[in-house]
């Protein structure tokens, strides 16, 4: 009966050692069981064709007998070691075999338990692995060289914006020299408070996966509080679950594009105060144009048939009547030429194109014109001047208040001034200026009427001037509009855009 049992025993034994030689073959490492002295007792592996060899000609082999003399010999080294120090150790080495010279493996010693006499050296093939990592380290080192040798500044920061690795050029771009004074800050530190906002909005978009890049302009603040405009090129790097690890920024300094854009701005203003200028001379030229083929018509034809008249005429009591006629033709002639060349003259002046027109100015030149008909209270000029500057001729609408507020002074009663209130102001990017009056007739403010009819007895050079003054508005893109007032009186309001 104990013999059965023994032998019932021996066989769950040898069970058992079939399970675990089972087990340990399983693994798909080569598993080497060795002595203290390097003979190698056994060996197991999920896969025969690692081995290169058959199972028993490894076993009761020693590994200098199997290996080249130079890897058996650190084989020895670690087993030795190994055993000394009671703890495992790793080596990694290049397939000794001919037929996979380029296989990569790693041999790694555990101590089993207690014994002092033989141990396992796990052998796995990492070739997979290494060429991964070598891979990994080429891509990171392509990375290293890129972020280190770049034109541009590159910025690597935490999740919290706080500063891990920065390159050169950024270092000459913030004027630093101090490596560790950069690393001990924050990216907010060196934006300006005015763009802060936008810029924690731009890593917040990103870090939300919003943007998969965000790119902003910024005022940056380099070495000693200077201040610097920045383009902010902001991207991430992410884990697997998608969770950012990393913020990369490239910053590229834009002073000199600043600069630049700044000297193009003020060349674009130059070029539009030209091209108005040219545009106000052709203007010019076609009113003046259209006053030789009008207003100088009618007196040197008048003059050219009272020449005529003369030659023929026998009776002195009319010649002298013609020669007076004549003489009135040519005073009108020679007074409208000089009143045009004195036009002329004051257009070509640059300061009457691009120099700054002041409202106030316009309001005091009316009153020194109108300083007698103030003084008797006949006339009194009162102002609102919201807005002072214009960039327009001042002249040309001085021209048409002194005719508007002459018409005025012409329904004068005794007793009842003449009130004229002028403003100015601005709205939707346009320029206004009114002029109101308290007269009865709307007749006196009849600009476009007063201009165009021949019936009405107005002086040539006043009729001139007010040509060009309505032209002149026309041209700069504006326009003037006439309606009375609810109660008692006139306004001409004249509108001009801001932009030309």
């Amino acid at each position: 009966m104990e013999t059965l049992q023994k032998l019932d025993e021996i066989i769950q034994l040898k069970q058992k050692i079939k399970d675990f030689d089972s087990l340990v073959e399983s693994i798909d490492d080569i598993i080497f069981e060795v002595s203290r002295d390097g003979v190698i007792l056994n060996c197991w592996t999920s896969d025969p064709k690692l081995l290169f060899y058959d199972k028993e000609h490894f076993i009761n082999k020693t590994i200098h007998e199997i290996f080249p003399s130079e890897l058996a010999t650190s084989f020895s080294y670690i087993l030795e070691k190994s055993f000394k120090k009671k703890k495992g150790y790793v080596i990694k080495y290049k397939s000794p075999f001919y037929e996979n010279p380029e296989q990569l493996y790693r041999l790694q010693t555990k101590i089993i338990g207690n014994r002092d006499d033989k141990l396992t050296a796990v052998v796995t093939n990492i070739t997979r692995e290494q060429k991964l990592l070598s891979k990994i380290q080429l891509k990171e080192e392509k990375f290293n060289r890129a972020f280190q040798n770049s034109s541009i500044g590159m910025l690597l920061l935490d999740r919290s914006l706080n500063v891990i690795e920065y390159n050169l050029a950024l270092q000459k771009i913030l004027g630093y020299s101090d490596v560790e004074e950069m690393l001990a800050r924050k990216v907010p530190e060196f934006i300006h408070e005015s763009h802060s906002d936008n810029v924690q909005a731009a890593f917040d978009d990103v870090k939300n996966g919003i943007r998969e890049n965000a790119i902003i302009e910024a005022q940056c603040i380099a070495n000693e509080n200077k201040i610097l405009w920045c383009l902010i090129n902001i991207s991430s790097v992410r884990d697997n679950s998608g969770k950012v690890i990393y913020f990369i920024c490239q910053i590229q300094d834009l002073s000199l594009f600043k600069s630049n854009e700044n000297k193009l701005n003020l060349q674009n203003e130059l070029l539009e105060k030209i091209n108005y200028e040219l545009k106000v001379k052709v203007n010019q030229l076609e009113a003046f144009n259209q006053i030789l083929a009008h207003n100088l018509r009618t007196p040197i034809s008048n003059i050219e048939m009272i020449i005529n008249q003369l030659s023929i005429e026998t009776e002195p009591s009319q010649k002298e009547q013609l020669l007076n006629i004549l003489k009135t033709s040519n005073k009108k002639f020679l007074n409208l030429f000089d009143k045009l060349i004195e036009t002329v003259e004051g257009q070509n002046s640059s300061k009457s194109l691009l120099e700054t027109s002041y409202i106030t100015v316009l309001i005091d030149k009316l009153k020194v014109h109108f300083k007698n008909e103030i003084e008797t209270n006949i006339l009194d000029i009162q102002s609102e001047i919201s807005v002072n500057t214009i960039s327009f001729p001042i002249e040309y609408i001085l021209c048409i208040y002194k005719y508007l507020i002459n018409e005025s002074i012409g329904t004068y009663k005794n007793g009842f001034p003449i009130h004229i209130v002028i403003k100015s102001w601005i709205k939707e990017s346009t320029f206004y200026i009114s002029i109101e009056n308290n007269c009865n007739s709307q007749h006196c403010f009849e600009i476009a009427s007063q201009i165009l009819k021949d019936s009405e007895k107005i002086d040539d050079r006043v009729l001139m001037e007010l040509h060009m003054a309505k032209q002149q508005i026309h041209y700069f893109g504006g326009s003037y509009k006439i309606y009375s007032k609810e109660d008692k009186g006139n306004i001409v309001t004249i509108s001009l855009p801001l932009n030309n």
